[in-house]
């Protein structure tokens, strides 16, 4: 039996105030309002649930752009849940010049703070390395890593397909200088 992907459709934004202090230029709220991303300037953030600083910009700093973004992300969780066995509460994905995933950051439900979740990098579909942010090292991933870490770069390599002028868009204006351009580095 094969089972369908359950897409689930995103009202995007974009800032009209050049001071906001959101990071990225483009949030996408979902409908049912389980989920939000933050898009630009080489990223993407996946949010489960709507933080109370994005409810903030999205009151003040943001205005609805009248397009729709469609994101499997029941196949995302599943992924995620069969791995942890716990909530992911958040991740960060950074691309490359040619719009592929290079990195991803985790920050699980468990954790004191956002910087002691996994860390990967993706230099392709199947090719992963586990970062170690203590020691400062690389190393392989398991089985059950690889296909989570396959389901992650294609939910975000399709999304990066689907809207690519928006994660190439640099920063909002507060946070824009001629360093931060384009950068393409974890945050």
């Amino acid at each position: 039996m094969t089972t369908t992907a359950q897409t689930t459709s995103f009202v995007v934004y974009r800032w009209q105030n050049p001071q906001t202090t959101s990071d990225y230029p483009y949030l996408a709220v979902a409908q049912d309002r389980s989920a939000l991303l933050s898009l630009g300037d080489y990223g993407v953030t996946l949010d489960w649930g709507i933080p109370e600083e994005a409810t903030d910009w999205l009151a003040r700093d943001f205005v609805p752009t009248g397009e729709v973004l469609e994101c499997d992300l029941s196949t995302l969780n599943d992924a995620l849940a069969a791995l942890f066995h716990e909530a992911t509460e958040f991740a960060a994905v950074r691309f490359g010049a040619e719009l592929m995933p290079s990195e991803l950051q985790l920050v699980l439900a468990s954790q004191d703070a956002a910087d002691q979740g996994p860390e990967y990098t993706i230099q392709g579909l199947g090719t992963y390395m586990r970062l170690e942010r203590d020691i400062d090292m690389q190393g392989p991933v398991d089985q059950e890593e690889r296909a989570m870490l396959d389901v992650c770069a294609a939910t975000f390599a399709e999304l990066a397909a689907q809207c690519t002028a928006k994660i190439i868009e640099p920063l909002p204006p507060r946070y824009r200088s001629p360093w931060s351009q384009g950068r393409g580095a974890m945050n």
